[in-house]
Protein backbone atom coordinates (compact mmCIF):
# COMPACT_ATOMS: atom_id res chain seq x y z
CA UNK A 1 0.00 0.00 0.00
CA UNK A 2 1.00 3.49 -1.11
CA UNK A 3 -0.24 6.85 0.56
CA UNK A 4 0.71 10.11 0.32
CA UNK A 5 -0.06 12.49 3.00
CA UNK A 6 1.07 16.08 3.65
CA UNK A 7 1.46 18.10 7.14
CA UNK A 8 2.70 21.64 7.81
CA UNK A 9 5.42 22.32 9.71
CA UNK A 10 5.62 24.89 12.57
CA UNK A 11 7.60 27.34 14.06
CA UNK A 12 8.86 25.20 16.00
CA UNK A 13 9.96 22.80 13.40
CA UNK A 14 6.91 19.93 14.57
CA UNK A 15 4.95 18.68 12.04
CA UNK A 16 1.78 16.23 12.98
CA UNK A 17 1.44 12.80 11.71
CA UNK A 18 -1.66 12.62 10.12
CA UNK A 19 -4.21 10.52 12.22
CA UNK A 20 -4.53 8.05 9.20
CA UNK A 21 -0.47 7.37 9.16
CA UNK A 22 -0.76 6.76 13.32
CA UNK A 23 -3.72 4.06 12.92
CA UNK A 24 -1.71 1.80 10.68
CA UNK A 25 1.20 2.69 12.61
CA UNK A 26 -0.19 2.25 15.80
CA UNK A 27 1.36 5.48 17.29
CA UNK A 28 -0.44 6.95 20.42
CA UNK A 29 0.26 9.92 21.92
CA UNK A 30 3.47 9.97 24.38
CA UNK A 31 4.85 7.11 21.55
CA UNK A 32 8.41 7.13 20.14
CA UNK A 33 9.39 7.24 16.57
CA UNK A 34 12.25 6.82 14.91
CA UNK A 35 13.10 8.99 11.53
CA UNK A 36 15.28 7.06 9.14
CA UNK A 37 16.62 9.54 6.44
CA UNK A 38 17.86 9.03 3.09
CA UNK A 39 18.47 10.51 -0.04
CA UNK A 40 16.15 13.48 0.07
CA UNK A 41 13.65 11.87 1.80
CA UNK A 42 12.75 10.74 5.78
CA UNK A 43 10.41 7.71 6.77
CA UNK A 44 8.66 7.63 10.23
CA UNK A 45 8.80 4.34 12.27
CA UNK A 46 7.55 3.35 15.48
CA UNK A 47 9.40 2.30 18.06
CA UNK A 48 8.59 -1.10 19.22
CA UNK A 49 10.09 -2.24 22.89
CA UNK A 50 14.14 -2.02 22.64
CA UNK A 51 15.89 -1.16 19.69
CA UNK A 52 17.81 -4.18 18.10
CA UNK A 53 21.24 -3.51 17.10
CA UNK A 54 20.83 -2.87 13.64
CA UNK A 55 18.45 0.18 14.39
CA UNK A 56 21.35 1.54 16.68
CA UNK A 57 23.90 0.65 13.85
CA UNK A 58 21.22 2.24 11.39
CA UNK A 59 22.09 5.59 12.88
CA UNK A 60 25.54 6.06 11.94
CA UNK A 61 25.53 7.48 8.38
CA UNK A 62 26.32 4.94 5.53
CA UNK A 63 29.62 7.22 4.30
CA UNK A 64 30.94 6.90 7.78
CA UNK A 65 33.31 4.20 8.34
CA UNK A 66 33.72 2.87 12.00
CA UNK A 67 37.69 3.43 12.75
CA UNK A 68 38.42 0.44 15.10
CA UNK A 69 36.73 -2.24 16.44
CA UNK A 70 34.60 -1.25 19.63
CA UNK A 71 33.44 -4.34 22.41
CA UNK A 72 30.00 -2.49 22.83
CA UNK A 73 29.08 -4.40 25.99
CA UNK A 74 32.37 -3.32 27.18
CA UNK A 75 32.28 0.03 26.57
CA UNK A 76 28.49 0.55 27.67
CA UNK A 77 29.73 -0.75 31.20
CA UNK A 78 32.44 1.40 31.16
CA UNK A 79 30.27 4.19 30.92
CA UNK A 80 27.49 3.33 33.94
CA UNK A 81 27.56 2.95 37.51
CA UNK A 82 26.41 1.07 39.63
CA UNK A 83 23.57 2.54 41.86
Amino acid sequence: MYMRLKSKVGPKGQAVIPKEVRDILGIAPGDEVFFEIGDKEAKVKPVKGRSSVSELIAIVPSKSKISKDIDVKKLILSETSEV
